[in-house]
């Protein structure tokens, strides 16, 4: 049975034992935002260096989840995935943003049906169509805790942000190793990825 609280704690001691990594890479990946919502006149640039910096930087909490141990270089690496990502999040966004129209509670389903999509681009290689359906597979009879999921992390990073900011250095690795947690277990669980049950290693 697949439980928030312990998602929440796993992702607290993988950020522990990776702290090192996971505070230098969100700390590149909050200035880069910061930058992005600065400088107007390169705007295009940063966001496109941006994509490439959150694809790599899912990719080495991946493979810090998985026991292995990227070096910060390797959040750079992951340059050939863009289009494949630009093009999840490009269709997720017409999804959502047409449920949205059709009464905001379809927008909210697929929302949360959809919500590992892009995560199964990186972790997968798959296109964007069949990330999609991947993510639908393995959603299924789990709306409502991927639902309280998403909540529960939106409010940790929304205090991480109240905290002048700084908290976020903490919050958002620990939401991302529990949210890469939770991708495992629903995997695992119930559709044909190669994963593994996770294991704080």
């Amino acid at each position: 049975m697949f439980s928030i609280k312990e998602s929440i704690m796993y992702g607290w001691e993988k950020t522990k034992k990776h702290m090192e990594l996971a505070l230098y890479s969100t700390l590149l990946i909050l200035a880069i935002s910061w930058l992005a919502g600065g400088l107007s006149s390169i705007g295009l640039i940063i966001l496109i260096f941006m994509i490439i910096v959150n694809i790599g930087y899912t990719k080495i909490f991946l493979k810090m989840n998985d026991g292995e141990n990227p070096k910060f270089s390797e959040i750079f690496d992951e340059y050939k995935t863009f289009w494949r990502y630009l093009g999840t999040c490009m269709l997720l966004i017409l999804i959502i943003v047409s449920g949205l129209v059709l009464f905001i509670i379809p927008g909210i389903f697929w929302a949360v049906r959809f919500a590992f999509a892009s995560l199964i681009v990186i972790d997968t290689k798959l296109g964007p169509k069949a990330a999609l359906k991947e993510s639908w597979a393995i959603t299924k009879g789990s709306f409502w805790k991927i639902l309280w999921f998403c909540i529960i992390s939106s409010f940790a990073n929304f205090l991480g942000a109240v905290l002048a900011g700084v908290g976020l250095l903490v919050t958002i690795p620990v939401t991302t190793f529990a949210f890469i947690y939770f991708y495992r277990w629903l995997s695992q669980k119930k559709a044909g990825l190669a994963t593994t049950s996770p294991q704080v290693v």
